[in-house]
């Protein structure tokens, strides 16, 4: 099975996360790979799906799309191994216009029996559809390297939803650690379940040093404080259900990440 994935991979090229924005639609799809088939999975994704993910950037139909592979070591993970994030704005060309301007040398049937053979690597657990609320990135279009992935049940949704909106200036100001944060919010009927996560946090670093470090002892004491007189506890509004920590392997504005 490797030996033909990289056989192709050989044929095709003989031939041939950011931020969002507030409201935008940002899909998370939570992947399987077995240990043994990691290895293939990763260059199937990064030299032959990257290529059409980078090709849709540049014509307008994702804003990006990022895989993460899952730090084996967290503390959760939900039965995944990677993470893929779609970033996908409203109105875009069709997938087989992409497909056609990036492997123009081959046909249909060749690239759907490619495809074919890379799903047999993986297992898809589940996709999350969700909506950007807020935050802030200090990179810039840069994807840093590490991100901390907070699967969170808000017991009131809308208090929940304001109490981030107001914590975004403490964080971006005086939580140096961060190189961004992101609040998204997960849409559909799934979420009324008693077990179900209905918001994500994004804590993304440039080191695993970095994400180590309690950084939210970074803030000062009086501003926490404030915040808590103010806006009320994190702890009395949610429940972090699964923390993930991943490292970046791809992004299609910016290319293979060596990690």
């Amino acid at each position: 099975m490797k030996n033909i994935i990289c056989f192709f991979l050989f044929f095709v090229i003989s031939f041939s996360y950011s931020q969002p924005n507030e409201g935008e639609i940002v899909r998370f799809e939570f992947v399987k790979v077995e240990k043994g088939d990691i290895e293939e999975f990763e260059i199937f994704m990064t030299d032959f799906v990257g290529k059409v993910a980078s090709k849709a950037v540049e014509n307008g139909k994702l804003e990006n799309w990022i895989l993460r592979r899952v730090n084996q070591s967290s503390q959760y993970n939900s039965q995944f191994s990677h993470m893929i994030i779609w970033v996908v704005p409203k109105n875009t060309p069709t997938w087989a216009e992409t497909w056609d301007a990036t492997y123009p040398g081959l046909s249909a049937d060749s690239r759907s029996w490619a495809w074919s053979k890379g799903q047999e690597l993986y297992e898809t657990v589940y996709n999350a559809r969700c909506t950007y609320i807020t935050g802030f990135n200090h990179t810039g279009d840069k994807v840093n390297n590490i991100a901390t992935f907070n699967l969170i049940k808000a017991n009131n949704i809308n208090a929940y939803s304001e109490f981030e909106k107001n914590m975004k200036k403490t964080l971006e100001k005086h939580a140096p650690s961060l190189k961004g944060w992101h609040v998204l919010s997960r849409n559909g009927s799934v979420t009324r379940s008693e077990n179900a996560w209905n918001f994500l946090t994004i804590d993304t670093f440039e080191s695993m040093a970095d994400a180590n470090k309690v950084w939210w002892s970074e803030i000062p004491q009086k501003i926490n404080e404030s915040n808590i007189k103010k806006y009320g506890s994190a702890s009395d509004l949610r429940v972090i259900q699964h923390r993930v920590v991943t490292r970046l392997l791809f992004d299609a504005k910016n290319g293979k990440f060596e990690n």
